[in-house]
């Protein structure tokens, strides 16, 4: 079986991430828009004497964008102030040990 083209894998990795990031009544109509563009731009690149890659390379940028965009998020409630933290608390979250904890 041949491996999947650039494009392909563009795509899959932005719908990927769209599942894990919007909710299932907006990802519809996003992956509807998505999937659109894909089938309107598979023959732009020679009619409109663009550069070959170029939808390529905006899906790749597109895909990593929404990725970190979740990343970031997860990492900003992981670790986003919800008031003041113990010594102990802030100890375990980073993995530390206090100086009194036997274990």
């Amino acid at each position: 079986m041949a491996a999947p083209s650039t494009a392909v894998r563009s795509l899959r990795r932005i719908l990927k991430e769209l599942r894990h990031t919007l909710p299932d009544r907006e990802r519809s109509a996003t992956t509807s828009y998505i999937m659109g563009q894909y089938r309107h731009n598979v023959t732009t690149d020679q009619q409109y004497c663009r550069e070959k890659e170029e939808m390529e390379y905006i899906a790749k940028t597109y895909g990593t964008y929404i990725e970190s965009s979740r990343r970031y998020l997860a990492l900003y409630k992981e670790y986003h102030g919800l008031g003041e933290r113990t010594v102990e608390e802030t100890c375990k979250m980073i993995g530390f040990k206090t100086p009194n904890d036997p274990y």
